[in-house]
């Protein structure tokens, strides 16, 4: 049950990266009421993000939302059934802009599109960010389990390689220039 606001956290993170087919990794942290935490992580992130001009692009970075595990196999149990992973196994970044380390994105999500806003950080070729999410966005409600009750709002972390702008072609160039 916790893990679904486990899953937006992770979706919203990537929201300031680009895609492609790269390594990254997600983690969400959620604290449970009325004491403890945990974490949801995921290695399956696929995607970068881009240096622009004055900051970072991401579009279409993807996150394997069946593999979220939280060290508890019952949890992850939980996690994957709020989170509809057998409807909607990836979570998706459709694309996101940074600069000066705030960014903004639009992520989808159980099917449902959402406005993210986040922090990020540049680290050794490294794109590092980090948002909070509400559950209750995304109609995850009530979340817990013998007396252990999830807080709505979660931390997701991401961490996605960030590459060079991409080359424009000589036809792209002089296609802008005669704008």
């Amino acid at each position: 049950m916790y893990l679904p606001k486990f899953f937006t956290a992770i979706v919203l993170a990537l929201s300031i990266s680009q895609a492609r087919a790269s390594a990254g990794e997600v983690a969400v942290d959620v604290t449970l009421s009325p004491a403890g935490s945990f974490k949801a992580e995921t290695k399956r992130v696929s995607g970068t993000a881009h240096k622009t001009a004055d900051g970072v692009i991401a579009e279409n970075v993807v996150i394997d939302a069946t593999t979220l595990k939280t060290g508890v196999s019952l949890r992850d149990s939980h996690l994957k059934k709020r989170l509809l992973t057998e409807k909607f196994p990836q979570i998706k970044l459709i694309k996101a802009v940074g600069k000066d380390g705030k960014g903004k994105g639009l992520i989808n999500i159980m099917g449902t599109k959402k406005n993210v806003e986040g922090t990020y950080t540049v680290e050794n070729n490294n794109l590092n960010a980090q948002f909070k999410m509400k559950l209750s966005d995304l109609k995850i409600t009530d979340v817990n389990y013998m007396g252990i009750g999830v807080k709505d709002e979660v931390t997701i972390n991401v961490s996605i390689p960030l590459t060079e702008a991409p080359a424009r072609s000589t036809a792209s160039r002089k296609k802008t220039a005669r704008k």
